[in-house]
C-alpha cells in the first residue's frame, strides 16, 4: 500500500479517507484505533495531519476498516471510501468463520451489531440432507450474512464452533437475539441483498434458550448428551450457563 502512482500520489490511505470512513460507518476515534491497534493518540495525529505516521499504522487502519466493510481506493485524480451495506463471507474453513463471526458480535466490533438472527438452512447433498446453521448479523450501518459456512452439529469439534458462537450471541446480544423456527431453503441462491431482504421479513421470535433454535432443525437433548458432559467443550459452557440461571 506504499506504492506510489503517477504524479507522486500515494497508494496509502489518507487522513481524509479515515475521517470519512469512520463518518460512513459511525465510529469514534477510540473505537477505530482499539480496532485497529494503536492509540487514540496516533489516530488522532493522523487525522489532524501532525506527523509522519508508519506505513503499517495507516496498513493497520486500511485493515480494520476493511473489516468493517469499507473500501478505500485512490488514484491520480480521486480518493473514494466506499461502504458494502451487505456482506456475505464466502465459504471457508469453520475455524477461521468462526472467529470472524467472534469479532463481528464482540463488543469492540466496529460492526456495532444491533441484532442478531439465527436460522437453519437445508444443504441438499446427494446422499444426505442436513441443514447448516446460520447467522444474520445487523449494524448500524450494514449487515453481515453468514449463510455459506458450513456450521453444524455433526461432531464434536463442529458442535464446539457453534456452542461458541451461540455463546458470545447471549453474552452480548441477548436483548437482541433471535431465531427463525423453521428451515429455509438454500439461502445462498440469492444474491445477498436479496438473502437479506427475505430474512428480514420473516417473522422472527426472541432466543431465550439455545434449545429453542436447536429443536428447530435438531435435538437439543441429543446434543447436551452427546458433547454436554464433555469438560471443557463450549457446548458444556452453554448448557451450564442456562442450568444455572434455572436455579
Amino acid at each position: 500500500m506504499a506504492d506510489t502512482l503517477p504524479g507522486g500520489f500515494s497508494k496509502v490511505i489518507s487522513a481524509s479517507q479515515i475521517r470519512a470512513a469512520r463518518a460512513i460507518i459511525n465510529a469514534k476515534q477510540s473505537e477505530l484505533a482499539k480496532a485497529a491497534g494503536i492509540s487514540l493518540a496516533t489516530l488522532n495525529n493522523i487525522e489532524r495531519g501532525v506527523g509522519d505516521p508508519r506505513t503499517s499504522t495507516l496498513d493497520s487502519i486500511e485493515r480494520a476498516l476493511t473489516r468493517a466493510g469499507v473500501d478505500i481506493s485512490s488514484n491520480a485524480a480521486t480518493e473514494s471510501v466506499t461502504l458494502h451495506r451487505v456482506e456475505r463471507p464466502t465459504a471457508f474453513d469453520t475455524l477461521f468463520a468462526s472467529q470472524r463471526v467472534l469479532e463481528s458480535l464482540g463488543p469492540d466490533s466496529l460492526l456495532k451489531p444491533q441484532s442478531v438472527l439465527l436460522f437453519a438452512r437445508w444443504i441438499r447433498g446427494q446422499e444426505e440432507e442436513r441443514p447448516r446453521v446460520c447467522l444474520l448479523v445487523e449494524g448500524q450501518a450494514r449487515a453481515i450474512l453468514f449463510d455459506k459456512v458450513d456450521f453444524n452439529l455433526g461432531n464434536g469439534a463442529r458442535a464446539a464452533e457453534v456452542a461458541g458462537i451461540m455463546l458470545a450471541a447471549f453474552a452480548f446480544h441477548r436483548d437482541h437475539l433471535n431465531f427463525l423456527d423453521q428451515v429455509l431453503e438454500d439461502t445462498t441462491t440469492a444474491e445477498p441483498e436479496e438473502a437479506v431482504d427475505r430474512l428480514r421479513s420473516l417473522q422472527s421470535l426472541p432466543l431465550r434458550n439455545p434449545g429453542e433454535f436447536v429443536d428447530v432443525f435438531g435435538s437439543w437433548e441429543d446434543c447436551l448428551a452427546n458433547y454436554g458432559s464433555r469438560a471443557g467443550h463450549p457446548l458444556a459452557d452453554l448448557a451450564a450457563l442456562f442450568a444455572a440461571e434455572t436455579l
